[in-house]
């Protein structure tokens, strides 16, 4: 599924011409059906009929966020080539106001309207991180959402730092899918949430991926982990019988999201995270909806329902409100403002503060056996701080690319969000190698950055195959016993990296990545390494 980037328009963008159409017609339907009726024809009793349908028809609107990662203030719209500078876009103030805006004149036309989030909330910026996530908590909780699913990111801290949140920020969180060892829910989460707005009762299920475990926190790996669809299942079967709407808010990914409508195809909506996917007018399974909103609150989502006399969906809409201006005083937030206002300052002054220079750009890649100039500088520092033979670090976790010149806290934060240290591992040679043939050759898991080693590789009918791993410009023996540093994700056997995690013997030091890089900028200017450390023969 190709990612679907937002486009600039008026402000909030506040209807989408199909839904306006289609409310509109509905409008006018109602209308010529109580003038037939009025007129006294022939057919009075069905049009009488006809009028009474017209009239039940109800309108629901569910609006929708997903991985909003602490993103308190707007960002640059990047993503708009063609606008040059190009217009800030969203932030949570932004989207409260719009919440606020959208269900005070939605509300006055007679619809329900609905909020929902899908997990992932506060990791990824430095406000997100005042307080590891507590003090965001305490904005996002105050912008307006109904039900909000945890995230896999919600557990970054660890288990007890969730649960701490939660128990100091209520939230209507829901989780149906995980539970602690001895089967219960997590402490502040439900399963679901019956919510009821003008007469409709909407039933929000949450549901997270269960590859949680691999990719976040250790502690995540003590709980019991469900198949969303069968937990979907079970949770279906104990709700009341009067709900209107069944709405699954999850944080699986795009694609896992497919799959679920596909699971459960009576069901007219599912709203999903987790893959960061621009959606503006979601996708089809059938007759179900799938929606996200992008990420770092950079729009606000919007599903338009109508159900007839017996509660069935007739039509959906979906769309995606944009925030690219500040909006009117009478639809703001006060309570966000204030709050947000004040974690922006608590992060600002330490966050803005410039501790060195970049003489070139700090790029990432995703391209096949190629070095980004990040991955070189990061698994270098790795390395250097560890005193280890070779040092490794996932591509996932470096999130953004900085261009040369001063740099700044909050610059480092955002190529390095996540709170990693630095851990390290002894492996045979004979691991090592697996694990570098696996960066290789496996396509699924996503290739590695790395110091301290050469890989020699070929190719073979179009596809990678490493020939030989070469550390100090030697081969490495099989029973060699080499030490090998790493991000402490990593050495947990995040993203499936296993064999860091069954390593016996380690060392943990507590200094985190983005630190180190920051003690390097804090010698004068860095030219970040350039070289490639594969060797490709023929």
């Amino acid at each position: 599924m190709r990612a679907m980037r937002p486009r600039p328009g008026k402000r909030f963008a506040l209807a989408a011409s199909s839904a306006l159409a289609l409310a509109a017609a509905a409008v006018l339907s109602l209308l010529a059906a109580c003038a037939s009726s009025e007129a006294g024809s022939d057919t009075g009793a069905e049009s009488g009929s006809s009028a009474q349908g017209a009239e039940a028809v109800r309108h629901v609107v569910v609006l929708h966020t997903n991985d909003v990662h602490g993103q308190v203030l707007p960002r640059l719209a990047t993503w708009l080539k063609d606008a040059n500078p190009p217009p800030d876009s969203g932030g949570l103030p932004r989207v409260a106001a719009a919440i606020r805006q959208l269900r005070a004149e939605l509300e006055a036309e007679g619809a329900a309207v609905f909020v929902c989030d899908g997990g992932d909330w506060f990791q990824g910026t430095p406000e997100g991180q005042v307080e590891r996530g507590a003090a965001f908590l305490e904005v996002l909780a105050a912008a307006g959402h109904d039900a909000l699913v945890v995230g896999n990111h919600e557990f970054d801290h660890g288990l007890d730092v969730l649960l701490s949140h939660l128990e100091r920020v209520p939230m209507p969180a829901l989780l149906a899918n995980v539970r602690r060892s001895d089967g219960s829910p997590l402490p502040g989460t439900r399963d679901f949430l019956v919510v009821e707005r003008g007469g409709v009762r909407v039933a929000f299920v949450g549901l997270l991926t269960p590859e949680t475990p691999s990719i976040t926190h250790v502690d995540t790996r003590s709980l019991l982990w469900e198949e969303p669809t069968e937990a979907l299942v079970r949770v279906r079967a104990g709700l009341p019988a009067d709900v209107d709407l069944i709405v699954p808010v999850t944080h699986i990914g795009v694609e896992g999201e497919r799959a679920l409508a596909r699971s459960a195809p009576d069901l007219p909506l599912v709203v999903g995270g987790h893959s960061h996917t621009f959606l503006r007018t979601g996708v089809r399974e059938g007759d179900a909806l799938v929606v996200q909103a992008g990420a770092k609150a950079s729009v606000l989502g919007r599903v338009d329902l109508w159900l007839d006399g017996e509660g069935a969906v007739v039509r959906s809409e979906a769309s995606h409100v944009e925030l690219y201006a500040e909006p009117e005083p009478r639809w703001r937030n006060t309570r966000v403002d204030a709050l947000a206002d004040a974690l922006v300052a608590r992060a600002a002054a330490r966050m803005d503060e410039v501790v060195g220079e970049l003489t070139a750009p700090l790029e990432q890649t995703r391209r096949e056996l190629v070095n980004s100039t990040a991955g070189n500088l990061i698994a270098d520092a790795i390395r250097e701080r560890a005193g280890a033979d070779v040092a490794v670090h996932n591509r996932g976790g470096i999130r953004a690319a900085l261009p040369a010149g001063p740099i700044t806290r909050r610059d480092l934060f955002s190529i390095l969000p996540f709170d990693n240290h630095v851990t390290t591992v002894t492996l045979t040679g004979e691991q090592l190698v697996e694990l570098f043939r696996t960066s290789v050759e496996d396509g699924r898991r996503g290739a590695l950055e790395f110091s301290g080693a050469r890989l020699v590789v070929r190719r073979e009918e179009g596809r990678p195959r490493l020939v030989e791993v070469l550390v100090g410009g030697e081969p490495v023996a099989p029973g060699a016993r080499l030490r090998l540093a790493t991000n402490s994700f990593l050495a947990t056997g995040g993203d499936g990296w296993q064999v860091l995690g069954d390593a016996a013997e380690r060392e943990e030091d507590v200094v985190m990545l983005r630190d180190l890089l920051e003690e390097q900028l804090s010698r004068g200017p860095v030219t970040p390494p350039a070289e490639q450390r594969y060797d490709v023969v023929r």
